[in-house]
């Protein structure tokens, strides 16, 4: 072979290896997980950037904004010891608040972590919030979009199961402009105790979660039917 010849062929080679690892580069804004795994601590890069891994559990860990990964999770399990910020139930993100964009419209998605749980971000500006013992608790209505992505999205609390990190002590009822649903997690009861001491109204499901449970959630329509029960503690991951 000529030397022009292996030249190109260099060439060429150059090319595709260069081509392949920018085709095994993901986009990032903001901090997020480095690897998925809680031992390995979380990435501080508030701009957007690139890393040569892929984002685990980008599904539900994450939301996507202009193909850019945007982690909206609790940032507790990766050892984070910032600012925090205690939330009860699922409630909207502003993509575009969290990574610090201007849009024209806000982008927003929804976190359905269940029961009580930390984000590094305070509420949102224009989504309506109540708070009740230094708590975040979202008062709006949940759209069809947020009823439509539940079945898939709400298995963020899968995955955190397995990581034991440590929620907010939440030891009372919600306020009543919470909507949401009602999560007792690691507590020795049965499945028609509610939480606190107001019942819920009898649109409302009680879902408890505990560690001998072999499934995600066992869900419990009491139709108003039941009395309330003293308050329960929410501390600890299942």
């Amino acid at each position: 072979m000529s030397r022009r010849n292996l030249a190109g062929l260099s060439a060429l080679l150059l090319l595709v290896a260069a081509s392949a690892a920018e085709a095994k580069q993901w986009k990032y804004a903001g901090m997020h997980p480095r690897t998925g795994q809680p031992g390995d601590g979380l990435c501080h890069l508030e701009t957007t950037h690139v890393h040569s891994v892929a984002p685990q559990y980008a599904d539900t860990l994450y939301r996507t904004h202009d193909n850019t990964y945007v982690f909206i999770g609790d940032p507790t399990p990766f050892g984070y010891d910032g600012p925090r910020h205690a939330y009860y139930g699922h409630h909207p993100v502003v993509l575009n608040v969290i990574i610090n964009i201007d849009v024209d419209v806000d982008e927003v998605e929804y976190c359905y972590h269940d029961g009580p749980h930390y984000h590094a971000y305070e509420p949102p500006p224009r989504q309506e919030f109540v708070d009740k013992e230094e708590v975040h608790y979202y008062a709006g209505e949940y759209p069809d979009a947020y009823r439509r992505d539940n079945p898939k999205l709400v298995r963020v609390n899968t995955v955190y199961r397995g990581w034991n990190a440590p929620r907010p002590e939440v030891t009372f009822a919600p306020p009543p402009q919470y909507h949401g649903p009602i999560i007792q997690v690691n507590v020795g009861v049965d499945v028609d105790v509610r939480v606190g001491s107001r019942p819920p109204p009898p649109s409302r499901e009680v879902i408890i979660i505990r560690e001998d449970d072999d499934h995600d959630h066992d869900h419990h329509h009491d139709n108003g039917k039941h009395k309330g029960h003293k308050n329960k503690k929410f501390k600890g991951r299942d």
